[in-house]
């Protein structure tokens, strides 16, 4: 059996995880670097008691998620939960809300640097490619960003400064 502090990467391709069982989880697996998750079974009714619990608190100060892979679309208010929870991401992967994929990037590329200052890779999956022209204006508009890059490759838009 492997101990439970040389573990850094968790897959969970179950579809009935609830998110609140998740951040338990990772209350006793401190040195998990990488987290990919199928689906969070999350309410968004749930969401500020999940943010005020005890168990979120510890693991929004302690974690170690660099890597975060969600392979379903979730609205706004899950992705605020998500980036606030995991403050030191490095790289993102997601599908998004077509109809929000501009509110959610904004909120990530404003956040104050010392609330996520490690994040620098956004991949966007399976996206219309109008979404590239749509955030590079956005981008610009805004001045979110002076250096990046922005790509579109096989229906995933690509991002990273």
């Amino acid at each position: 059996m492997i101990p439970l502090k040389q573990l850094t990467k968790l897959v969970i391709e179950s579809y009935k995880c609830p998110f609140e069982e998740i951040v338990k989880l990772l209350c006793f697996t401190l040195n998990f670097d990488t987290l990919k998750l199928h689906l969070l079974c999350l309410k968004e009714n749930d969401i500020e008691l999940i943010a005020k619990s005890e168990n979120f608190q510890h693991v929004e100060k302690t974690n170690k998620i660099k890597n975060f892979d969600l392979r379903c679309a979730y609205s706004y208010k899950v992705m605020q939960l998500i980036v606030n929870l995991f403050s030191k991401l490095e790289y993102l992967k997601t599908r998004m809300n077509r109809k929000e994929i501009e509110q959610i990037v904004r909120f990530i590329l404003s956040k104050p640097n010392n609330e996520i200052q490690n994040l620098v890779f956004i991949c966007i999956s399976e996206t219309p490619k109008i979404c590239l022209k749509e955030l590079n204006f956005l981008i610009k508009l805004e001045n979110l960003l002076h250096h990046y890059f922005i790509t579109f490759i096989n229906r995933d838009l690509y991002l990273w400064w």
